[in-house]
Formats: structure tokens, C-alpha cells, sequence
């Protein structure tokens, strides 16, 4: 059976970092299907006002897999490329899909299905947390 193996491994997508940088953004959580990780990925950093800090292009949650995007935001015009890769993707497809909408990594807020694309930069604004680095520091090593 070993014409059901994979040839060869796929690249894995390595974090550039393993948090938040920017004072101020504010940050959430976005999950979707797994199948078009890396087109939201592009969507969401598109603007340079987001950037996915964090991603699993493969995550298992209650045995359901996703993609997991961790991002970090000064601003909300990436939602717009968001939507409209969102869009293309789903006509391309046969079936329909979410893009779900996490504050503090677990805690679920809303689907952004039914939301327009500017309903949706006002959820995420008036959800999501900023980043404090105070909140954040390392104590100091000896």
C-alpha cells in the first residue's frame, strides 16, 4: 500500500515569532478550513496593517480540523481582502464555509457570515483586546 503514502513532507509553515510585537494592536483569533490556509494568510497580511503572528495551516479542536490564524492589527482594511478572497473562494468551491471570529485565542464571538465586510471591522474593533507589553514582560533573569 505504499502508493497511499506521501512522496515527500510538506514544508512547514514556521512562526516568524511566538507573539505580538506592536504596542496597541489589537488581537484576535481567526479559524476557517484548513484548505485555504495560506490564500487567508495572504489576505490578511495583504494591507501590512495585519500580520498572522501565528498559524497552524492544520489544527484539530473537538476532533474538527481548521486553520487558526493568530493576528495581531493596527487597523481593519485587511477585512476587505479578507471578504473578497473569501468570495472567490467560495465560488470556486462546491460547498459553503466559515471564517469564526475568537478574542483571547478561545472565546468564541461570531461567525462572520451575514456581516458585511465594514460590520465586520466593527466586531473586531470592539472586541478584540490590544496588546500591552507591560502585561507581557519577562521577569528579569539572574
Amino acid at each position: 500500500m505504499s502508493f497511499l503514502r506521501r512522496q515527500r513532507a510538506g514544508i512547514p509553515d514556521e512562526p516568524k515569532r511566538t507573539g505580538p510585537t506592536t504596542p496597541g494592536a489589537m488581537l484576535f483569533t481567526l479559524r476557517s478550513v484548513p484548505r485555504h490556509y495560506h490564500e487567508f494568510k495572504d489576505a490578511i497580511e495583504s494591507t501590512g496593517e495585519a500580520t498572522v503572528y501565528f498559524g497552524e495551516a492544520l489544527a484539530y479542536i473537538r476532533g474538527k480540523g481548521i486553520s487558526l490564524f493568530r493576528v495581531e492589527a493596527t487597523g481593519t482594511d485587511f477585512v476587505d481582502k479578507l471578504y473578497e478572497r473569501w468570495r472567490e473562494l467560495e465560488w470556486n468551491e462546491a460547498f459553503r464555509f466559515d471564517v469564526t471570529l475568537y478574542v483571547h485565542n478561545t472565546e468564541f464571538v461570531d461567525s462572520l457570515r451575514g456581516y458585511t465586510p465594514e460590520q465586520a471591522k466593527e466586531l473586531i474593533r470592539s472586541k478584540a483586546p490590544t496588546y500591552d507589553p507591560s502585561e507581557h514582560e519577562q521577569p528579569a533573569r539572574r
